[in-house]
């Protein structure tokens, strides 16, 4: 028996402020923003931190370096009012390029520690056979800044911040993008706007391959959902903290 199946499964639905660590500017609506559009509804502070500057992906070989940068904001505002984001953090490490994986975990601790989230969403960084290391990476530094958020000799990169930190309780971490899902999330009622949000991207998704990407979502959906009592669902592994170090 692990320490995970001894733990109760935090409820996401009782969380008052979320930080969503995404590694690219699409992926928590992707992933899970029928989940984010259903807690932004029930009044949840919904906020998200995209670690990369997603310049890699701009499918405009024509676009500046400005112009690109000036798109992919458009894009992210747009999805994040139809989502109900309250607020849009940005990192800007290099998107598929060379950053330091210590470096993002003090941002995400002075993050983490600033903002005071009950939950944290982020990417899977077990997923089988994940390739792109900006994922791994983004969801392991999430996993570490959750475990050593109370620990104040563990620095981040703000000593502003971390002088002022006192503590708080995070309830919980969860992760999308996962082969091991623990829960299958009734979005039905959000569906619409999780589509919409991702239509959104266009920058990154032009319109016949948002087509195809709704479609692959879609699939995806009913295939998680197939038994359920509901239409449209979206899958998430969810732990306790304590739940991260030493499977007991």
């Amino acid at each position: 028996m692990t320490i995970e199946t001894i733990l109760p499964v935090p409820d996401i639905f009782s969380a008052n402020r979320i930080l969503c660590v995404q590694p690219h500017y699409d992926d928590n609506d992707i992933a899970a923003g029928g989940i984010f559009a259903q807690l932004a509804k029930n009044g949840a502070e919904v906020i998200y931190l995209t670690v990369t500057d997603d310049l890699m992906g701009v499918v405009d070989a024509s676009l500046t370096t400005d112009a690109a940068t000036q798109s992919l904001a458009q894009d992210q505002l747009a999805a994040g009012k139809i989502i109900g984001v309250k607020q849009q953090i940005l990192l800007n490490y290099p998107d598929a390029g060379v950053y330091d994986y210590f470096a993002l975990r003090r941002d995400l601790l002075k993050y983490i520690r600033m903002l005071q989230p009950d939950f944290v969403f982020t990417c899977d960084p077990w997923l089988t056979y994940e390739a792109h290391h900006d994922h791994i990476q983004t969801g392991l530094a999430v996993a570490e800044a959750v475990l050593f958020s109370s620990l104040s000799r563990i620095a981040s990169s703000d000593p502003k911040v971390d002088a002022a930190y006192t503590g708080h309780s995070i309830n919980g971490i969860a992760f999308y993008y996962s082969r091991e899902p623990n829960q299958i999330v009734d979005i039905t009622s959000t569906w619409e706007k999780k589509i919409s949000a991702v239509r959104s991207y266009s920058t990154q998704i032009p319109p016949d391959d948002a087509d195809q990407l709704v479609m692959a979502l879609q699939f995806k959906s009913q295939q998680i959902c197939d038994g359920k009592d509901f239409q449209y669902g979206e899958p998430l592994k969810v732990l306790h903290p304590k739940a991260l170090h030493c499977g007991l």
